[in-house]
């Protein structure tokens, strides 16, 4: 009902601004076509009602009234009936102008469907020296342009408790990126994945206080893990390992990325050979977080995105703070999820609607991200926000590890698009990922005979 009542207030103030321009001069001047633009909210964050809907009407307001000539409707639809909504409004040839905020997943399952702003990007002169090329190059897609400009940025780094550490005699990750780890005995070794194996079973403690190196170590028994995985999927998990895109150059074909499989066998390992990590059984249950480890506090480390603080509940309190993603064979990758706005191939007013858009990047971007809670993605506004995490977190979070890895985000995205996208992702998420700690496996196997060609049946169903 607020949805319904903000759109016809808008709707009212257009029709105003078109009677007045009609009528309400005595110039004989003719008067100035006013452009319509609708701005669509619904396929990602931006649709709770208390809290987004009506600053995003205040920044709505603020462009209506300084731009009597592009007036701009809200359209706020409900996540759940945001991606039918959005096909049915494509297919009747009714697109939306502005479509967002959405990241690469919601906005996947619009392949094709999407404006190539590159064009508009030149011809506005618009300065892209004011975010990290990397960043930029991120909503840069093959075949489709630049269908995107950062915005809202989550980049990923490990969380870790470092009481765990201390009371295990063990020295703290690295501050800062391309540091070395001090083991136990004194030598130096790169902060990579290896390395992670190796400090997570001396990290995982059974009931009789054993970690999982030493002899009698019963896994059967264990009261603290030295990692776990929050959330995400197979892609994300692999992506740290290597970057890389099941869908290759072709456009056709489904392959694993080089990397991956190795990067899914650690995983696998982690839980049922190595034992530092909770299998799929152990993370459901209530104690272990159902899902979500890492809060109950007895999780040492585990590897997510800055959206992640919204999860870290009161147990860790302030013993918490973050490191550095780890190297693999020598290089780091840094998955990076970001949200933007993005303009429909079909408006009929590109030019109008990138001016709206870069308003929402610009101006109103302080309001916007204080709703949304993503990074800023222009270096100069990243302080005042992690001051505002700070006044939340005050013990001190190296929040420098989260700029330099937005700095030096890797692509290809961890989810690049595949054809038929949403049916794959959700065989992906649902089905692929919770095997992958469900049982032991050889996971070159599964992903040679089974996972890779279920996959490349669904991208086909598109054909």
């Amino acid at each position: 009902m607020k949805q319904r009542k903000w759109r016809l207030s808008a709707i009212t103030a257009v029709m105003m601004l078109i009677a007045v321009a009609c009528g309400g001069s005595s110039s004989s001047t003719a008067p100035t076509e006013v452009v319509q633009l609708r701005w669509f909210v619904g396929l990602g964050t931006g649709t709770d009602v208390e809290t987004q809907v009506p600053v995003q009407q205040e920044v709505v307001d603020a462009w209506n009234a300084a731009n009597p000539n592009i007036q701009v409707t809200l359209e706020v639809v409900p996540n759940a009936d945001a991606k039918n909504t959005l096909l049915t409004q494509n297919a009747a040839g009714n697109p939306p102008d502005v479509v967002g905020p959405a990241g690469v997943a919601g906005s996947n399952g619009f392949y094709g469907q999407w404006l190539d702003l590159a064009p508009l990007i030149s011809d506005a002169n618009y300065d892209l020296s004011q975010f990290p090329a990397a960043a930029v190059e991120a909503f840069a897609v093959g075949g489709q342009g630049q269908l995107g400009l950062p915005f809202a940025s989550f980049p990923s780094f490990m969380y870790f408790r470092p009481s765990l550490f201390e009371e295990a005699g063990l020295n703290l990750p690295p501050t800062t990126y391309g540091d070395q780890y001090e083991m136990p005995d004194g030598t130096m070794v790169d902060w990579s994945w290896d390395t992670i194996r190796e400090i997570g079973m001396l990290l995982t403690v059974d009931s009789a206080g054993k970690d999982a190196t030493e002899a009698g170590f019963n896994p059967k028994k264990i009261v603290q893990y030295g990692y776990a995985q929050p959330w995400n999927g197979a892609p994300e998990w692999a992506s740290w390992f290597t970057p890389g895109q099941f869908l290759q150059s072709d456009g056709k074909t489904i392959a694993a990325p080089d990397g991956w499989v190795d990067a899914w066998q650690w995983y696998n390992d982690a839980a049922f050979k190595d034992y530092f990590m909770p299998n799929a059984d152990t993370s459901a249950l209530e104690e272990w977080g159902q899902g979500n480890a890492f809060p109950t506090g007895k999780i040492a480390m585990g590897q997510s995105y800055t959206w992640y603080t919204c999860c870290l509940g009161d147990v860790l309190g302030e013993d918490w703070n973050i490191a550095s993603t780890p190297s693999n064979n020598g290089t780091i990758s840094n998955d990076l999820n970001a949200d933007t706005f993005r303009i429909s191939a079909g408006s009929k007013h590109p030019k109008e609607a990138f001016e709206f858009m870069t308003y929402l990047l610009g101006e109103a971007s302080a309001k916007l991200l204080v709703i949304y809670g993503g990074m800023p993605a222009r270096a100069a506004d990243q302080d005042a926000f992690f001051a505002t995490l700070d006044e939340k977190f005050p013990q001190g979070v190296n929040w420098d590890i989260a700029k330099a890895s937005y700095a030096n985000a890797s692509t290809p995205s961890a989810e690049a698009y595949i054809p038929n996208y949403l049916k794959a992702r959700d065989y992906i998420y649902s089905d692929f990922t919770p095997l992958l700690t469900k049982k032991a496996m050889n996971v070159s196997d599964y992903v040679t005979n089974t996972f890779i060609p279920a996959l490349q049946a669904i991208a086909d169903e598109s054909e």
